[in-house]
């Protein structure tokens, strides 16, 4: 028997290097042939076609895009205080293979402007173009898509974090950064993917590659299910706290940007075109006995036409909401209002909502109406009692809408041009009239006792009257302020105390976004029901300013198709 002449140790040293040696060779072959795909390849792949099949889907689409914009300067009391704001308004549209706002705001520049402004811009943009920075629209018109065209994993890199929530949906959270490192336009910050059905529901972060004349923005977009296997975009909140520009500017702002009115099929009244057929024999009714109403009913119903008209037209533009449970209690604070002072009105009051920020308050015939901004900062029931008593008084001091409204074809046009022919606003001597019977009203209503409230409010808009110029602009209605100077109701404003910053009981006005959620699929209105924080700060006050969105989303309800009842078996009785 031959011996071995390898000892133990090195034959096991040998071994272990040639198996080794083939599990590396077994890698390098394996590394050439495609990877399986993996749980979070699938989560991304499926994401990227929502996104591409979502893009598509939006270019159809025309909702409502409304953008608010306040500056703020440092402060040592209340952190920081807005000094200038912005506002924009339209609907969604695509052209020139981008997203693009369509302002349905009216141009305050003069006739000339319009012809010189692009020539005078292209001459002085460039010489000033360190000492002044300008909002474009459509930037933010392009935040309501992470990357619209290639969102995917050829063009971006994802890496998992972890699982989360976004409101009441678990989401798998990544973070996303370009491939190519200087991509401009290029999405670079953290997404949130809902895990049933794989479905982008928030995104936060930055446009990579901005240059020294094009600035991108942070921005947080939300999105909302409003059908099952559907989320659309909803909200965008955009902030920079301290951005350097031109020489030694620093930029500090925070904007809101709402999207609503998907779906306006269902506006104005309008229905799906049916056909009616009766079965059977014809039935011959008697001719109806033709009668002519008095001169007085003919009248109100042709004012309670023109009033009609015009509420469905707003409505068909996505800028009035439809009735609904905040209507029911407006209605009900005014009826307080009517009742108290022992009124009787002709046809009946109603109460809409504007869907809009700017504060204001109008009348359409007897129909008052509320902008959202202005319902969301009411600190309280007295103050809105106040708001709709200036409003009653207009109605029963006979400041009627013009009746040429009542003819339809004044309303057919094009929903951009809505708020350039549409006015609702009395004059001067109206205005006064409308004060003295507002002030009336209130002194016999339960709210008599807490009128100081309302003028604490006024007072909060006097304080804000030079900072936020765009928010006490009115789109329909008159604004509160001629020249600098209190026109709406100032007498409320004597009896008020002055305004205590300090004073951490003595709330003013609430924030924007306090009151109201808009559904935006439908326009529908409803009252948030959270629990206002107590207030431990005068930083946590914060009257008329804007605040981070936080939407508390969650999935749609699954539609359960009606199944057709099974025919009944013979014999058995149903």
């Amino acid at each position: 028997m031959r011996r071995c002449l390898v000892p133990p140790g090195r034959f096991r040293a040998r071994a272990a290097a040639g198996l080794a040696l083939a599990a590396l060779l077994s890698l390098a072959l394996a590394a050439q042939a495609p990877p399986p795909a993996t749980r979070a390849q699938t989560i991304l792949d499926r994401m990227a076609a929502h996104e591409q099949a979502l893009a598509q889907r939006m270019q159809g689409l025309h909702p409502r895009l409304e953008v608010y914009l306040q500056d703020f300067r440092p402060d040592l009391e209340l952190g920081s205080v807005p000094v200038n704001d912005r506002y924009f308004l339209g609907r969604l549209g695509y052209r020139k293979h981008q997203f693009q706002l369509l302002s349905f705001l009216p141009r305050p520049e003069a006739r000339w402007r319009r012809w010189l402004g692009p020539i005078s811009d292209s001459l002085t943009r460039p010489l000033f173009r360190g000492w002044q920075m300008s909002w474009v629209p459509n930037g933010f018109a392009r935040m309501l898509f992470p990357d619209p065209d290639h969102f995917d994993r050829q063009h971006y890199r994802f890496q998992f974090v972890r699982r989360g929530l976004a409101g009441h949906v678990t989401c798998y959270l990544f973070d996303v950064a370009p491939r190519r490192r200087f991509a401009r336009g290029s999405f670079m910050g953290r997404i949130w993917i809902e895990e049933q059905n794989d479905f982008l529901v928030r995104y936060d972060g930055v446009l990579w590659g901005s240059g020294w004349t094009r600035r991108y923005l942070h921005f947080d977009g939300w999105r909302v299910n409003t059908a099952p296997g559907e989320w659309l975009p909803a909200y965008i909140y955009s902030e920079e706290t301290g951005m350097h520009y031109g020489f030694a500017r620093t930029l500090r702002f925070r904007a809101q940007i709402r999207l609503w009115g998907y779906d306006l099929s269902r506006a104005g009244r309008r229905e799906s075109l049916t056909h009616i057929r009766i079965e059977g024999p014809q039935i011959k009714d008697p001719p109806p006995r033709v009668q002519l109403r008095s001169p007085q009913s003919a009248m109100l119903l042709w004012e309670r036409q023109a009033e009609n008209n015009v509420l469905d037209r707003l409505e068909r533009a996505g800028l009035i909401a439809p009735p609904g449970p905040v209507t029911q209690v407006l209605e009900k604070v005014a009826a307080n209002l009517v009742v108290s002072n022992n009124l009787r009105l002709n046809p009946g009051l109603r109460c809409r909502v504007l869907l809009t920020t700017p504060l204001e308050s109008f009348t359409i015939g007897h129909t008052i109406v509320l902008s959202r901004g202005l319902i969301d900062t009411l600190p309280s029931e007295p103050v809105l009692a106040a708001m709709l008593a200036h409003a009653l008084a207009r109605i029963l001091l006979d400041q009627q809408l013009n009746t040429r409204y009542a003819f339809t074809d004044r309303m057919l046009i094009p929903d951009s041009m809505v708020i350039r022919q549409l006015h609702f606003r009395g004059t001067a001597l109206e205005e006064q009239q409308a004060n003295q019977r507002a002030w009336a009203l209130l002194a016999h209503s339960p709210y008599r006792a807490q009128l100081a409230n309302a003028g604490l409010y006024l007072r909060a808009l006097e304080a804000s009257e030079t900072g936020l110029p765009h928010l006490l602009r009115p789109l329909f209605g008159r604004p509160f302020f001629h020249r600098g100077e209190l026109r709406w109701m100032p007498k409320l404003v004597s009896i008020a105390q002055p305004l205590q910053p300090d004073n951490l009981k003595q709330i003013a006005a609430l924030p924007l976004g306090s009151r109201l959620a808009v559904n935006p699929w439908n326009d529908e209105v409803t009252l948030e029901n959270h629990r206002p924080l107590e207030i431990l700060s005068p930083r946590d006050k914060m009257p008329f300013e804007l605040a981070p969105l936080f939407p508390v989303i969650s999935p749609a309800p699954a539609v359960q198709a009606a199944q057709p009842a099974a025919p009944p078996r013979p014999g058995v009785k149903p």
